[in-house]
C-alpha cells in the first residue's frame, strides 16, 4: 500500500513537473534561467541575432523605427524585466568583414528580468561552460556550448544579473569578431 501511494506521488510530481517545464519553455522570452537553457535556443520572443532586423525590434515591441540603425535600442520595459537590443552597423560590418546586408540586424539581446533571476546554480551543469572576461572583474558568463545563449552572473553573489541571446559560434566564425565570451 505505501510502495502504490508512493509510485502514484511520484507519477505525479513527474507529470507536475513536466507541465511546469512546458509552460516555461513556451511563454514566449518570459522564463527562467533553467528553462532557457534547457531550450538552447538563441531566440527572444522570436527575435533572433544575426537573422531579425531593426523593423523586427520595432514590430515586436509596438513603435516606429528610426530612419537610421542605432548601435542599441533599448532598455525596454516589457513583460517579465526589460530588454535591450545591440544592432549590426555600418562600422561593425566593416571591422568584422560582414556583409553589407548584415547592417540593421540584431546582434545581441540583454534581458534583465523582474524579479531578478535565479542563482547561477539552477543552470544545468551540462551544456555550458564558465567565461571569464579580464576586463570586467565583477562579472563572469555562462555560456552555452553553441554560443547563443549566455548568462551573466555576478561574481561576488553568484547572481544571473543578464540572460544574453547571441549570434550561436557557427555563425560567430564567419566573422572577423575575436570575443570569447559574449556578443
Amino acid at each position: 500500500m505505501v510502495a502504490t501511494l508512493l509510485a502514484r506521488c511520484g507519477i505525479l510530481l513527474f507529470f507536475a513537473v513536466t507541465a511546469f517545464s512546458s509552460m516555461a519553455v513556451s511563454d514566449g522570452g518570459r522564463r527562467g534561467a533553467s528553462a532557457a537553457a534547457a531550450s538552447g535556443r538563441n531566440s527572444w520572443r522570436g527575435i533572433v541575432p544575426l537573422q531579425s532586423t531593426a523593423a523586427d525590434v520595432a514590430k515586436l515591441l509596438s513603435f516606429a523605427p528610426g530612419q537610421q540603425v542605432a548601435e542599441s535600442d533599448g532598455p525596454f520595459r516589457v513583460d517579465g524585466g526589460e530588454v535591450t537590443f545591440y544592432y549590426m552597423t555600418a562600422d561593425h560590418a566593416r571591422l568584422y568583414h560582414a556583409p553589407s546586408t548584415m547592417v540593421g540586424r540584431v546582434f545581441s539581446i540583454y534581458f534583465k528580468r523582474n524579479p531578478p533571476l535565479e542563482r547561477v546554480e539552477t543552470l544545468p551543469a551540462r551544456g555550458f561552460k564558465r567565461c571569464l572576461d579580464d576586463m570586467d572583474k565583477r562579472y563572469y558568463y555562462q555560456v552555452s556550448l553553441d554560443g547563443g545563449l549566455a548568462y551573466q552572473v555576478r561574481r561576488n553573489t553568484d547572481e544571473i544579473e543578464y540572460e544574453i541571446y547571441q549570434p550561436l559560434h557557427a555563425e560567430i566564425q564567419k566573422l572577423k569578431l575575436n570575443a570569447a565570451c559574449v556578443f
